[in-house]
């Protein structure tokens, strides 16, 4: 509760403070990454900047990889360590791991199209207030968000796990937890897009005999390609490692890759486990990659 009473004060002050200025873009393009000099303090960011990623980033994955290429990960690096015996194992051997994988990717694209799509609409009736009372429809949007993933799968848990729904153990309920956790960020992200456009582009519409939806699809939507494609990356990529709901609310034959990655480590199957991070951390980069060309490198920097 008193999470849940910050988070109403702060989404007070936000708009509060967003009320008093105005952030308008005629083509519908936000901020982006614009170079500037800073003299002799870029070696000094540079250097930080790589021992982070050093640190982070490479040295783990580094560790992941070797992991997963391992035939027992306590025998160190050695050339007779070394097998595909683990990738072979989790897509032709270990039908649970396989199936966890596709589940996750499922359950993730899935939850991130809905998030994509119920946050443009819900950032476009708060934010041009066509619905009624849209401070409080944004922030019943926007409160899941401080509420902690396990007291959210028991709250969803005992709504939906019995009659009439009895959806308890299936893939709907998954995404359906999903959304409702991770719906912020996609308003959020959606909002910003949307205080940027000028609304005159939509009157011009209105004037020509377009509706609300015709608006929304072929002006808006299309003016906020980046910042709805940058939301489905985020959305899915935080989605492919939720924990916290998943492992509350998943079955047998809906598990996903961050639950079976808890039982497999209470068994001691690090070389498995590493193999999953490995191909959950190449479907990630994969999708990003397909974000990067469809909207850009700078997509996420982008509100617009």
């Amino acid at each position: 509760m008193p999470i849940l009473l910050l988070t109403i004060v702060l989404l007070m002050l936000q708009r509060r403070l967003l009320a008093r200025r105005g952030y308008v873009s005629v083509s519908g393009k936000g901020g982006e990454r614009r170079p500037f000099d800073i003299g002799l303090w870029k070696w000094l960011l540079l250097g930080y900047s790589v021992l982070v990623a050093l640190l982070t980033v490479i040295l783990p994955l580094a560790i992941l990889i070797l992991a997963s290429l391992s035939k027992a990960w306590g025998r160190g690096l050695s050339l007779d360590n070394l097998t595909l015996a683990n990738f072979h194992s989790i897509f032709f051997e270990q039908l649970t791991v396989r199936a966890a994988i596709l589940n996750t990717v499922l359950y993730s694209g899935a939850t991130a199209l809905v998030c994509v799509g119920m946050g443009i609409c819900v950032a476009y009736a708060t934010q041009r207030r066509i619905t009624p009372f849209p401070t409080f429809v944004q922030f019943m949007a926007l409160a899941p968000v401080a509420v902690p993933g396990l007291i959210l799968a028991i709250d969803l848990y005992a709504a939906y796990a019995g009659p009439p729904f009895s959806l308890y153990g299936m893939g709907v309920l998954i995404v359906i937890a999903f959304t409702t956790r991770f719906l912020p960020i996609s308003v959020a992200a959606s909002s910003a897009g949307v205080r940027a456009l000028n609304p005159e582009l939509e009157e011009a519409v209105r004037i020509l005999g377009g509706g609300r939806l015709t608006v929304l699809t072929q002006v808006v939507a299309p003016l906020l390609k980046t910042t709805l494609v940058g939301a489905f990356i985020l959305v899915f990529v935080i989605c492919t490692k939720e924990l916290s709901t998943a492992v509350f609310l998943t079955g047998p034959e809906s598990r996903v890759v961050s639950v079976l990655t808890l039982d497999l480590s209470e068994q001691g199957n690090y070389e498995t486990l590493a193999a999953m991070g490995v191909v959950l951390v190449v479907i990630v980069t994969i999708v990003v990659g397909i974000g990067m060309r469809l909207a850009g490198r700078d997509f996420m920097l982008r509100r617009s």
